[in-house]
């Protein structure tokens, strides 16, 4: 039994301090309201009690070196639903890029009409900003390498709980290559009520997962 404690010991403290863990990068967090204390939540399994999470903006300062999103997943867990952005660091030092996550209403970005705002399953909405990121490396001739070649709409597994869409806003990205900083790339998760959330960047290889609380 004491081999299994210690798994789970470590898993509270690997999502516990979130990007902090991660290394570089400042994240913050809004003051969590009582609602959205960790004890007004279902016991799944163990140590999801001691996950910190809230309805508040998550936040990671931008870096300065680009990276090129490969891939976009999700999964399902005992104690939460996982989206997580994958990276090809680039000539960055193999960090995430920066991000903000926060609940917002439709419309999401002006000018863009998505699914996710008309899909009725869809109660509430986590938006998902990554930068400096993009999708095309134009360090190669011509127009560049396209580096993700997954769907605009993600696959969802059956044992998914709260999330029922998770959509790539990909008409919104900025590939000159002059201001890499100003390249962003968005997501819009739709879920089917408010959740708590937390965000969790690592390295080997940088990625980005939002956990979505039970």
């Amino acid at each position: 039994m004491r081999p299994r404690l210690a798994f789970v010991g470590a898993l509270v403290c690997l999502l516990a301090v979130g990007a902090a863990c991660a290394g570089g990068g400042d994240d913050e967090a809004a003051p969590s309201k009582a609602k959205d204390a960790a004890t007004d939540r279902r016991d799944t399994g163990p140590g999801c009690r001691h996950i910190v999470a809230s309805e508040g903006r998550r936040f990671r300062r931008p870096g300065t070196t680009l990276v090129y999103m490969v891939d976009a997943v999700t999964e399902p867990h005992v104690c939460y639903d996982k989206i997580t952005f994958v990276f090809d660091p680039g000539d960055s030092p193999d960090l995430p890029p920066g991000y903000l996550v926060e609940y917002r209403k439709p419309p999401f970005v002006e000018g863009i009409n998505t699914t996710t705002e008309g899909f009725d399953e869809a109660k509430a909405y986590l938006y998902v900003e990554m930068q400096p990121t993009s999708t095309v490396d134009l360090r190669f001739a011509g127009s560049g390498r396209r580096t993700y070649r997954g769907n605009l709409r993600l696959t969802l597994d059956k044992a998914i709980q709260h999330t029922v869409i998770v959509e790539w806003l990909d008409k919104v990205e900025d590939t000159t290559p002059e201001d890499p900083t100003d390249d962003k790339i968005i997501w819009v998760i739709g879920l089917d009520e408010k959740r708590p959330f937390t965000v969790d960047s690592a390295n080997q290889p940088p990625r980005i997962s939002i956990l979505v609380m039970r």
